[in-house]
């Protein structure tokens, strides 16, 4: 039973159950204020008592909390009361990848680079944090109805450098994962690529049935890259690569590659095709997406956790998930909201290495007959509980509904109800061939036709993506009215809803889709209903809201420096709506006090700014401006250098010493220049008084010089001897001059 059989999250209007199972249960509802449509999972009272379940949560929305990226699945609220624990997180209406796989087999390369871009970019966004996943398999990432991939199930993720033993899920394991290596994003990276693969192939890398084999697999066979398209098996090789070292570093650096090789094989308009084939593929399965279907499912809530321990220490749960159950995975706190496409057992495996105790246990045969498509538990379906009397029928024939008796009303013909035979709908009975005529109930001639009297739509909100509306229904019966909603924006339909209603005779109903972005223009709502409503269909609409303005692209052009010490710089700005941004520019010099600029932009979406500061003395060296935008450009800042040439200056000069030995005279110059332009040092040699001869020296690449110099008399020097030292340009102390004195010379 549900801790919150009698309690609501305040704040939230509850649609319709969505699952229910031992770890609670799941339901769609609305946040009252946005009218967005969110997933709830009341946790039972058996999990709440679990202290350690409920601390291991805890951390884990804590961690989910910091990841605000459209590529991870969103946690909105955690809450614990007295009363009862629930989550509230975003509601993915679309399939997880393994659905896909299952379903379609191999996803085409565009497609494949969709999924492993946009999944590259949610573990970028965990790897930012701090956190490394650790558990990336196609069950943990979830395809939407326009083709965005996003990652759920940060169950078993641990800060970088954490994490010492074994954890994952083994086809996907990294060698350092199976050694228990403390976590890295390399390990993520890894797992990327080989879902990857598989999206490529529609197999895994490797496959076999023992753990023994396949970590022998991932650490040391050769990766098939022969079996993937020629333009990305570099992209492969990299990704898979045995030593960490040789990987990307993390998520991030693989998506620049990533780019590169799709672009150059498939042109700059690959990614827009790989969504829409991911998108149409997702369309297959669109009967199990959370927000069309009408009816609770009978949907087991799965809890399990994907470390490697040993089989001694796990005790083993099956639980079965029917086919199109929404799924709210907790593994070890974490959490992911997704619809599952067919019905599976999680089987432990006999082997010391035990990847999952749940349906999230991938599990690959060793060995597959030629043509038959590899199968994991998750990919087997399972027979349903209520396939098992149409085995049986002649022992259990009341566990056959009898089809005179619809919703659990009494059945028009008593006597049907006590009956020992099958029912007639039950296959392999043995009963009497043609049923009575009064299986089938006559209709009481005085009962009304069912009507429409009303039908109205109101309270439009769109959001986030979201549109939703509140439809109201009248009728003259409780008998069954059928809702069709169409969802349009510009006159162009983005979704459809259906509904069905019985058993009252007014009915109010929140309905809602996803419209994705939308900035401008106005959407609406039509719904009709069978039987008609008296007045026709229902239309409201209403302005789409002004999207809040995004920097998608910041570059800073040339730098220059003038004599005067003015610096200019030209930047271009490029957002994806007309709101303002404001652009700011921080120039900085090494000799020089630096400053700041500031230009307000807003009515276009791009934009080049000429920004100049000028600095209070002429700045010499390497010169900066960093240019950032407010809201932040997706790619962070920009910045351009340049270096600054100023002219050559001289502080002092200072011939330190001088002495002679024979003729030769040796002197010691000292020279302080003001930066590190070329000077010159000009000598003149002297004796007694009259100049005999002159050197030069050039100096540069620093500001401080020693010279040693000598210079040999032909004679003597009579009476004395001399030098100069001077420089250009000139010092600002002038000259420096010694002179020494010697015995005169005999006439």
């Amino acid at each position: 039973m549900s801790s919150a059989e009698h309690w609501d999250v305040p704040g939230y209007t509850v649609t319709r159950e969505l699952g229910a199972g031992g770890g609670g249960r799941v339901v769609l509802a609305v946040h009252e204020r946005s009218g967005a449509p969110v997933a709830i999972k009341y946790l039972s009272e058996e999990l709440r008592r679990e202290v350690g379940f409920v601390a291991r949560f805890r951390r884990e929305a804590r961690l989910l909390v910091e990841l605000d990226n459209s590529h991870v699945v969103r946690l909105y609220e955690y809450l614990e009361t007295a009363r009862g624990a629930a989550i509230v997180m975003e509601l993915v209406d679309g399939p997880t990848l393994r659905a896909l796989l299952r379903e379609q087999g191999a996803t085409g390369p565009e497609a494949a680079l969709a999924v492993l871009k946009g999944s590259l970019l949610g573990l970028a966004a965990a790897h930012a944090t701090g956190l490394v996943h650790r558990d990336y398999k196609p069950e943990n990432v979830l395809v939407t109805a326009d083709g965005t991939s996003k990652l759920a199930d940060f169950g078993i993720a641990v800060r970088a450098g954490e994490g010492g033993e074994a954890a994952g899920t083994p086809p996907y394991m990294a060698p350092e994962q199976w050694a228990g290596v403390p976590a890295s994003p390399a390990s993520d990276v890894y797992a990327a690529t080989a879902v990857f693969f598989e999206c490529l192939t529609g197999h895994r890398p490797y496959r076999a049935t023992e753990h023994a084999v396949l970590r022998h697999l991932h650490q040391t066979a050769p990766v098939p890259v022969e079996e993937v398209p020629e333009p990305l098996r570099r992209l492969v090789e990299r990704g898979m690569a045995k030593d960490p070292v040789s990987r990307p570093s993390g998520a991030a650096g693989f998506v620049a590659e990533l780019e590169e090789a799709a672009t150059a094989a498939y042109g700059p308009a690959w990614e827009e095709r790989g969504r829409r084939r991911l998108a149409a593929l997702a369309a297959a399965l669109a009967a199990t997406f959370p927000l069309n279907r009408v009816r609770p499912l009978e949907a087991g809530t799965s809890l399990f956790t994907t470390a490697l321990r040993s089989l001694r220490s796990v005790r083993s749960k099956g639980f079965l998930l029917t086919a199109g159950a929404v799924l709210l995975v907790l593994t070890g706190g974490g959490i992911g909201a997704y619809a599952l496409g067919s019905a599976g057992y999680g089987t432990p495996i006999g082997d010391p290495v035990v990847a999952a105790t749940g349906p999230g246990t991938p599990v690959v045969p060793e060995t597959a007959p030629e043509g038959t498509p590899e199968t994991t538990p998750e990919e087997t379906p399972a027979e349903s509980p209520s396939a098992a009397p149409s085995q049986t029928p002649s022992h259990t024939p009341s566990h056959t509904p009898s089809p005179a008796s619809p919703s659990g009303r009494p059945s028009a013909t008593p006597s049907h109800t006590r009956t020992a035979r099958p029912s007639a709908s039950a296959p392999g009975s043995t009963g009497h061939p043609t049923p009575r005529p009064s299986r089938t109930p006559s209709p009481t001639p005085s009962t009304a036709a069912l009507k429409v009297a009303d039908l109205g739509v109101s309270g439009l909100t769109y959001k986030a993506g979201a549109g939703s509306g509140t439809v109201t229904v009248k009728t003259n019966g409780p008998g069954t009215v059928r809702l069709a909603v169409r969802f349009t924006a510009d006159g162009t339909v983005k979704a459809t809803r259906t509904l069905t209603l019985s058993g009252a005779t007014t009915y109010t109903r929140t309905v809602s889709a996803d419209l994705g972005r939308l900035c401008s223009g106005t959407w609406g709502m039509s719904v009709s209903t069978s039987p008609a409503a008296a007045g026709g269909a229902g239309e409201a609409t209403a302005k789409v809201p002004a999207c809040p303005t995004t920097v998608t692209a910041i570059k800073v052009g040339t730098l220059t420096v003038s004599s005067t010490g003015a610096a200019a710089a030209s930047v271009t700005v490029t957002t994806d709506g007309t709101g303002p941004v404001t652009l700011t520019g921080r120039f900085a010099a090494a000799s020089a006090t630096g400053g700041t600029r500031t230009v307000n932009l807003s009515g276009a979406t791009s934009y080049t700014r000429t920004l100049s500061y000028t600095f209070s003395s002429r700045p010499c060296g390497t010169v900066t401006i960093t240019a950032s935008t407010s809201p932040a450009a997706s790619g962070g800042s920009a910045a351009r250098s340049v270096t600054a040439s100023c002219p050559a200056s001289v502080s002092r000069v200072s011939v330190q010493n001088l002495s002679i030995t024979g003729t030769t005279a040796t002197a010691t110059i000292a020279v302080t220049a003001g930066n590190t332009s070329a000077v010159r040092l000009n000598l003149t040699w002297l004796s007694g008084g009259e100049r005999v001869s002159t050197q030069t020296y050039n100096l540069s690449g620093k500001t401080s010089y020693t010279v040693t110099a000598s210079y040999t008399y032909s004679r003597w020097p009579c009476d004395s001897y001399a030098v100069t030292a001077s420089t250009s340009p000139a010092a600002a102390g002038g000259a420096s001059t010694i002179t020494r004195q010697t015995d005169s010379c005999i006439k």
